[in-house]
């Protein structure tokens, strides 16, 4: 039995602990289910969201998400300064309250990657060029993230972000994001 209950969580069958599955948010092909808060040129590139030109913004996608995990990875320019977006609303206008903004930034900005922008510094991430990625959980107001497999963030937020959606935000240089998975948590 015990095999078999390993066998299932390595192929990604439903999380026995929660019922939950996770869920492809990008279907590497289009950005359906995805909506623009700005002019910026988001599109699809071999199996990935690029956005390099445009006003800053997000890309927001429909689901609505109160507590969740979410894994994406992410490419960023040197320089680049993106971001994605938990709990948010459509339009924040207060990063200490409408969202959680996990930066994605060189390590000479105030909140470099892995950061969550007004709330929590994160030292020592690193910037690269290459493929990265998120894993992250989102629950009754605390938020954590690995980078690249390590733990880099553990916050408690008082109080909790008011938004519910996942956005991805275009702010300067060229980002693309792909494998972006959530799995709801009760």
């Amino acid at each position: 039995m015990k095999r078999i209950i390993f066998l299932l969580i390595i192929l990604g069958f439903p999380d026995l602990g929660t019922g939950a599955e996770w869920t492809a948010i990008f279907d590497g092909k289009t950005l359906n289910g995805w909506k623009s808060t700005s002019d910026a040129n988001w599109r699809v590139e071999a199996g990935t969201i690029v956005v390099d030109e445009g006003m800053g913004g997000l890309l927001i996608h429909e689901d609505t998400y109160k507590n969740y995990e979410l894994d994406v990875e992410f490419k960023a320019a040197k320089a680049a300064n993106s971001g994605v977006f938990l709990s948010t609303k459509e339009k924040p206008r207060n990063l200490t309250t409408d969202c959680y903004e996990l930066n994605i930034a060189p390590p000479d900005n105030p909140f470099p990657t892995g950061s969550l922008v007004a709330r929590k510094k994160v030292e020592g991430a690193g910037e690269t060029d290459a493929w990265r990625r998120f894993e992250v959980r989102v629950a009754d107001g605390r938020v954590t993230v690995k980078l690249d497999g390590k733990e880099v963030l553990d916050h408690r937020a008082r109080p909790p972000a008011v938004g519910i959606r996942i956005g991805l935000q275009k702010n300067s240089g060229r980002v693309a994001f792909r494998n972006i998975h959530v799995r709801k948590l009760p």
